[in-house]
């Protein structure tokens, strides 16, 4: 069994068996055609997987046909119960669960769990077990436990039934647990709303900013940017002076971003630092992969000393009183660019690539430095606007997880 406390029991609190404390269930299973992707008459919405996310997701469901009266009343969603998924391709989704505060007219699918107290069990609240059910190491042990069978992760009770819960003879104290965490959730609910609502504004700006011009009307950017390629790796440079340096490859160059999550190091000639070094205000952009992602791009702003990128990187180092760095850096995100590197793109061996010469024929509007300044830093500040509510959010995620290791095992108590 992993080690799920690391403390004493508190006082004041039982510590039980999952099994004695809560009843189980699976839920609906139907077949392909019963399934519709819009309400009709006799029809029942389902929740599936997808819709079991840090809360309930009920934008995308299915609604299924052909249900028997038992069908529905057995996987009936209901108040009370937490949907947990227990069947998965991903045995790090086996674990997520919702808890439904309210009755539905709905049914859940067969690859979810569910369970809830046992009627007549007044120990432990609904709340209060799905708030234990989101405590990292529970999740950690559900997910770990889960067994392999053809292909899926599925959950084993066997095991999860012996887990220890750990709670508060009170019921007052395990309402009070339950409502702090909650507070936790609507805000951190309320930030994912301000993400949103902040990426729309910004998708807007993007879709009236300047469009990539038809071939012909705009500046190619072969007359406004020294293009070139990166370095290739495999070579044999016995005999040469060479130095360790980071390098870009494809997966670190994002949309609009250069993830160093993964930043790898390479040896490369001493002397071909200044020929492939990185320099603040270069453009990135991808050469090759799945066909939507072909040209993506991100402004490289020197975050990382000594830098080259791989030969399947286009490094873009634009003319400044031409074109500014971060005006190619928002028009790489806009649909006319996406539109231009989608019909281009070559496919070959699962993969799709474009070569130099579409790149550097890529058009660009003929606007000055000076007109594409208000356009920069109206997208640049909504940008900050997004960084900085993302910092929020993950401040807020930081502070749930400590409320739940410590408010769940009682290390923290909250008085009435």
């Amino acid at each position: 069994m992993h080690t799920i406390y690391d403390n004493p029991l508190p006082s004041g609190w039982l510590e039980e068996p999952l099994g004695t404390l809560v009843e189980t269930k699976r839920g609906c299973t139907w077949t392909k055609e019963q399934e519709r992707d819009r309400p009709a008459e006799g029809t029942i919405p389902v929740i599936r997987i997808p819709n079991i996310k840090s809360s309930l997701d009920l934008k995308d469901l299915l609604h299924i046909y052909g249900l028997s009266a038992d069908q529905r009343t057995s996987s009936a969603v209901t108040k009370g119960w937490t949907l947990m998924v227990g069947s998965n391709g991903n045995p790090k989704r086996i674990g997520d669960s919702v808890l439904m505060e309210e009755d539905r007219e709905m049914i859940f699918a067969s690859f979810l769990f569910a369970l809830r107290p046992k009627l007549g069990e007044t120990k432990i609240s609904d709340e209060f077990v799905a708030c234990w059910l989101h405590g990292h190491r529970i999740h950690e042990f559900v997910s770990e436990t889960s067994q392999m069978t053809t292909g899926l992760a599925n959950i084993s009770w066997s095991a999860c039934r012996k887990l220890p819960v750990r709670f508060p003879k009170h019921n007052e104290e395990q309402t009070r647990i339950a409502e702090t965490l909650k507070a936790a959730d609507d805000h951190i609910r309320a930030l994912e709303l301000q993400i949103r609502t902040a990426e729309r504004v910004k998708k807007s700006l993007l879709q009236a900013f300047p469009p990539s011009p038809k071939h012909g009307m705009g500046i190619q950017l072969s007359r406004v940017a020294d293009i070139s390629s990166g370095f290739t790796m495999g070579r044999d440079l016995a005999g040469h002076d060479t130095i360790e340096v980071g390098y870009l490859t494809v997966v670190n160059v994002l949309e609009g971003r250069v993830d160093f999550s993964n930043l790898s190091t390479a040896e490369v000639k001493l002397n071909e630092i200044e020929r492939y070094g990185l320099r603040e205000g270069d453009i990135l952009m991808t050469e090759g992969g799945d066909r939507d992602k072909v040209g993506r791009g991100s402004i490289w702003l020197g975050q990382v000393p000594r830098v080259v990128c791989q030969n399947h990187i286009f490094r873009v180092r634009l003319s400044i009183d031409k074109v500014l760095p971060w005006f190619m850096h928002y028009l790489l995100q806009t649909y006319s660019a996406k539109r231009y590197f989608f019909g281009r793109a070559k496919q070959s061996n699962n993969l799709c690539t474009i070569n130099s010469r579409e790149m550097r024929q890529f058009e660009l509007p003929t606007l000055t430095t000076k007109e594409q300044e208000p356009w920069v830093d109206r997208l640049r500040a909504a940008d900050e606007v997004i960084a900085a509510i993302e910092s929020q959010l993950t401040a807020a995620l930081r502070v749930k997880q400590s409320l739940l290791q410590n408010l769940l095992t009682g290390r923290i108590r909250l008085k009435g």
